[in-house]
């Protein structure tokens, strides 16, 4: 009897590696050395270099949800059935004290950002997840230690490439704190998880948005200001190297909007590009920016701007979250409804989640198979050591 003959594993690799992810799930249960395969680490890096990225944003609301960012005008006609997706809490977060309690809290579990496909999530600013909402599963961290509550917070989670590790980056300030103050920043590698107390930005310069710095490019992504004495303030898109765990300026903001006030200004994303929104609030008018050419100012390059008509307004602040590919921009507005808007028909779709809370939290992040159990560091203690 003639065997079967096998394929190389690199073939077999390289053929599953182009396969969706939901695909790929199913598959583990084929045999336990397709299960292994795709369970390697190895793997979910392959995986995520063939891929084209899905993004999504996860609803932070109970029940779980997610919503895929690029949708037609036929998936706009049913949201509910094409564009969102039930997802279910990781056993990690389920295991925090009180879990069905602070669910009923509104104000237990917030975003501090993505990354390859995880999340951080971090409960009142000090227990701290990595979390992959794709394939379920989450890991604490060590706990940081106690900080003003009514202080400002910017989180960020980003890979470094010189050591294949993910990093959390914490940037804080004091309700008390006077301009002349430093912003208190610290860092936490998931193979050490150890926290460490690193240099923050220059004096003068202060983070202002979004709360969770943006990865792109080996960095993270903040809107700043930045305060000269007997000048006027001017804002930048500061920046967070996470090799080299330094704050620099990548680029300024286009000269004429220097002019708009700075509350109007949100910082968000057009595939692997920065985009810059402005119109924010109750101004009558939107209007967004992409950076083209990463950290060049002169490839800031217009968009659209349009004047909001009836589609667009709503009652609530709206935060603008991204510009797809088919040309419609993601706005959340105040937690509440989740809006795909068409600026070159002025047209929109809203969502409202079926939850059992009156808001939700959003972050974008791509469908990986990252799993954050691959770094084996189980320090949980708080330990913060200067560097």
């Amino acid at each position: 009897m003639k065997t079967v003959p096998q394929l190389p594993q690199e073939i077999i690799s390289n053929i599953l590696s182009r396969l969706p992810i939901k695909h790929l799930i199913q598959l583990k249960c084929v045999s336990k050395p397709w299960r292994s395969l795709i369970s390697d680490p190895q793997f979910a890096k392959l995986h995520l270099e063939a891929q084209s990225h899905n993004h999504r944003i996860l609803l932070l609301t109970d029940p779980l949800e997610s919503a895929a960012c690029k949708a037609s005008d036929d998936d706009l006609e049913d949201i509910q059935s094409k564009l969102i997706r039930e997802l279910q809490f990781p056993a990690a977060i389920k295991k925090t004290p009180d879990f069905d309690e602070l669910k009923d809290c509104n104000n237990w579990l917030f975003l501090g950002g993505s990354c390859n496909g995880l999340i951080c999530a971090f409960f009142e600013s000090q227990r701290i997840f990595i979390w992959n909402p794709t394939i379920g599963e989450a890991k604490e961290l060590a706990k940081l230690s106690n900080f003003d509550p009514e202080g400002t917070f910017f989180y960020g989670l980003g890979f470094d490439s010189s050591t294949d590790d993910y990093k959390i980056v914490r940037a804080a300030r004091s309700s008390t704190a006077a301009a002349s103050d430093e912003t208190q920043v610290v860092v936490l590698a998931l193979k050490s998880n150890i926290w460490r107390k690193i240099q923050g930005p220059q004096l003068g310069i202060e983070l202002k948005g979004p709360d969770y710095g943006i990865f792109l490019h080996g960095a993270l992504h903040w809107l700043a200001t930045i305060s000269k004495t007997g000048s006027k303030s001017t804002y930048g898109i500061f920046a967070f190297d996470m090799v080299k765990e330094n704050f620099y300026q990548l680029v300024p903001i286009p000269d004429h909007l220097e002019e708009i006030i700075y509350d109007t200004l949100t910082l968000g994303v057009s595939g692997d590009s920065l985009c810059l929104f402005c119109g924010r609030g109750y101004e009558d008018f939107l209007e967004a920016w992409v950076l083209k050419e990463y950290g060049i100012k002169s490839s800031w390059t217009k968009l659209f701007s349009v004047e909001k008509g009836v589609e667009y307004g709503y009652e609530y602040t709206e935060n603008v979250l991204c510009y797809t590919k088919c040309g419609k921009v993601l706005i959340d507005y105040d937690g509440r409804v989740l809006m795909w808007y068409d600026p070159k028909e002025n047209t929109s779709k809203t969502f409202s989640p079926r939850n059992h809370w009156d808001w939700f939290l959003p972050v974008i992040y791509i469908e990986s198979l990252v799993s954050p159990n691959c770094y084996s560091a189980t320090n949980m203690e708080t330990t913060i050591h200067n560097t």
